[in-house]
């Protein structure tokens, strides 16, 4: 079965310590001005599509540097703006519990003898998560040269700190 992945995760040991591995960060950020947009505080760092390059479904990404007795421990996560990803969480939720309700309600109402137009309603619910699905398939793909480039980033300036 294939790998679903939802968003990507970062997960990197550097055997520096976090100020050495923002500064090597820092000293990469200058060659791609263009491309991306940054963001540094203390021990978090965000880095964003240039708002130039940027559309609906460009990636976003958030990461923490981790201080460990050996080192640096860089972790974070690629994918969708923080604002989409709960969108279409919430249209997840309400598709699924909006099916489930009332399917229980409907097919109830049918056994004690009552109209069981609920249970007719449902399949409206599934066909809103089909719809958000593909919506989301269809943003990913849209979305997938950008996030290599974020994804490439990152590994170019941590293997720069290594």
């Amino acid at each position: 079965m294939a790998e679903v992945k939802v968003r990507p995760r970062i997960r990197e040991e550097i055997p520096l310590k976090p100020d050495e591995v923002r500064r090597v960060l820092i000293a990469n950020e200058q060659f791609h001005l263009e491309d991306f947009t940054f963001s540094k505080r203390h021990n978090h760092c965000t880095i964003d599509i240039h708002p130039n390059h940027q559309h609906y479904w460009s990636p976003h990404a958030s990461f923490n540097l981790e201080e460990t007795p050996e080192g640096t421990i860089v972790r974070g996560i690629v994918g969708p703006k923080p604002n989409l990803w709960a969108s279409f969480m919430v249209l997840y939720v309400f598709a699924i519990a909006g099916f489930t309700i009332s399917a229980v309600i409907g097919s109830g109402m049918l056994t004690i003898g009552k109209s069981g137009i609920l249970l007719y309603i449902s399949p409206v619910f599934l066909l809103i998560f089909i719809v958000t699905y593909v919506a989301a398939q269809i943003g990913k793909n849209k979305a997938a040269r950008q996030t290599q480039q974020i994804k490439d980033f990152i590994k170019e300036a941590l293997s720069k700190a290594k």
